[in-house]
């Protein structure tokens, strides 16, 4: 943890320096005998949505199944044991409350052999928490703070997100070679309970000033010796208005987009890239990757620190794939089960952001 006036200065001096992203896999060392290169490891991210919704806060705060998503406490299950199967090492998830966090940490911890979940603002006053939940196995936790958005359509009740504390969750997570500071993220939705037919907040201001809040507290926590990275479910496309607050954050911490530097095609996360696009072959998943295609929108981000001179560590990105969660209870382009729509047939809703990734002491 560092002063954030410190913090800006240090990252805006580096980049106006010539800094640039790593083009390369690995740190190249000058030597006596030439160029060699620093040892590698290989890091497998994910960040995901998880749709794990178990309902809103009621009266003085009681639970309550209403906006509660379909099989909620099945899927949280299978998702935390598919996550520790398949070998991620750091996954950040959303939409993730209350006895559903333990449920996808310890079946993680279970399939993984070892691991460690980091939970995001909890739940304060009658809201729901953050529903933020970062998870690791093999990788060390040496700081951990969370904070809660000012900026909430809290005057607006007919607003699920006027229940839940949006906020922001970070760790410090030390991979060996060197530490990555991640910060975890899922903007208000603007979504409405199911007996509301409108409202009257202004959904992509609340979404700015939350992208605002959210850089003042990656300048109060991230270090300069460390790899920044944000992570989240912005409910932004980057062709609307509201993206200019998010081009904003990553001009100011000297951030890149992960999929646009490196991945391939349109890049859609939400439930519409399942819907309409992510037509895989069934008898290669699970796991199950998308391919390129245009459907749906692209609202879920993995932004990545331009590599400066102060960083301890390099960090590669060797690939990014969008990844869906099917459960092969039905054939892939059947997003439900049934007719009532009470089983799904994918663990969540959204398409995850797996990447692999290459460390290495700088």
């Amino acid at each position: 943890m560092t002063d954030s006036t410190e913090t800006s200065v240090t990252r805006r001096t580096a980049l106006k320096a010539g800094v640039g992203a790593l083009g390369g896999g690995a740190i190249a060392i000058a030597g006596s005998n030439g160029t060699v290169r620093a040892a590698s490891e290989s890091h497998q991210f994910l960040w995901v949505n998880s749709w794990l919704t178990d309902g809103i806060e009621g009266v003085l705060g009681l639970p309550s199944d209403v906006a509660a998503k379909p099989a909620y406490q099945q899927r949280a299950a299978e998702l935390g044991t598919r996550l520790g199967e398949d070998g991620y090492d750091i996954v950040g998830l959303a939409e993730v409350f209350n006895d559903e966090q333990d449920t996808v940490a310890d079946n993680y911890t279970a399939a993984a052999g070892s691991g460690e979940s980091v939970p995001g603002p909890a739940a304060d006053g009658g809201e729901k928490g953050a529903g933020l939940l970062d998870l690791v196995s093999g990788v060390s936790v040496t700081d951990q703070a969370t904070i809660e958005y000012a900026a909430e359509p809290s005057d607006n009740l007919t607003y699920v997100d006027a229940h839940v504390g949006k906020g922001v969750n970070y760790a410090e997570l030390d991979l060996g070679p060197g530490k990555i500071d991640l910060f975890s993220t899922h903007l208000v939705t603007g979504s409405l309970l199911p007996w509301a037919d409108s409202g009257d907040e202004d959904i992509p201001a609340l979404r700015e000033d939350q992208v605002d809040e959210l850089g003042d507290f990656v300048s109060e926590q991230a270090s300069d010796e460390n790899v920044t990275v944000v992570a989240g479910d912005f409910n932004i496309e980057p062709t609307e208005d509201a993206f200019d607050a998010v081009a904003d954050l990553k001009s100011t911490v000297g951030l890149y987009d992960a999929w646009e530097t490196h991945g391939t095609g349109h890049g859609g996360t939400e439930d519409n890239a399942i819907f309409d696009g992510c037509d895989f072959q069934p008898s290669e998943a699970p796991p199950a990757y998308c391919p390129n295609d245009d459907a749906g929108d692209r609202i879920d981000y993995v932004f990545i620190e331009e590599a400066t001179s102060a960083h301890a560590m390099s960090v590669t990105v060797e690939d990014i794939r969008r990844r869906v969660f099917w459960r092969e209870l039905a054939p892939p382009e059947q997003f439900y089960v049934d007719d009532d729509e009470t089983e799904p047939n994918y663990l969540t809703d959204h398409v995850g952001l797996d990447l692999s990734l290459s460390v290495a002491a700088a």
